[in-house]
């Protein structure tokens, strides 16, 4: 495209130069011939630079780091929502343990059972529940449950979903 425009550029400069020169042909038979002046082309190199593509800075956003709060085992409610059958139906209730230091805990699910003794613990009905702590750092509840404390979960892998710490229980 440039070397076109230069062309028809130094076309119209060497016509331009020789019209008016007077070498041309206006008809007259008396006319002496003129020698005609040697058009001098000059080439000139232009430098080519292409123009730099912008550099797009693509910022991303830090991913937030998920802090864990460790809860103290004893300290509070350990609760989730499941559905149990109570009687014959299916019922959506927030379940709940609540573990004590002296070695004992508390189930309940609302609504339907009040915080107090798990049906799964054996022995006398006014005897509360044990909970000890195996060698594998695993809370072993009576009646068979062994569970996992990691930060804010308390999994037991065979029955999810995993309960949470809270601050309150069930009412």
């Amino acid at each position: 495209m440039k070397n076109r425009r230069i062309t028809e550029c130094l076309t119209i400069l060497i016509i331009g130069t020789l019209l008016i020169s007077g070498c041309t042909n206006t008809g007259s038979t008396s006319a002496k011939p003129v020698a005609t002046p040697t058009a001098q082309i000059v080439y000139v190199t232009v430098p080519v630079t292409s123009i730099p593509t912008p550099t797009v800075a693509i910022t991303r956003a830090p991913t937030p780091v998920t802090t864990i709060q460790e809860h103290n085992f004893t300290n509070g409610f350990w609760c989730r929502y499941k559905t149990l059958n109570i009687g014959k139906a299916p019922t959506d209730v927030r379940e709940c343990y609540q573990f004590f230091s002296d070695g004992t805990f508390e189930y309940g699910y609302s609504p339907g059972k009040p915080m107090g003794k798990s049906q799964s613990c054996s022995g006398d009905p006014n005897a509360k529940c044990t909970y000890s702590i195996n060698p594998a750092g695993q809370y072993e509840l009576e009646g068979g449950y062994t569970f996992i404390l990691s930060g804010d979960t308390l999994t037991d892998p065979h029955d999810p979903p995993y309960f949470t710490w809270s601050s309150t229980g069930i009412s």
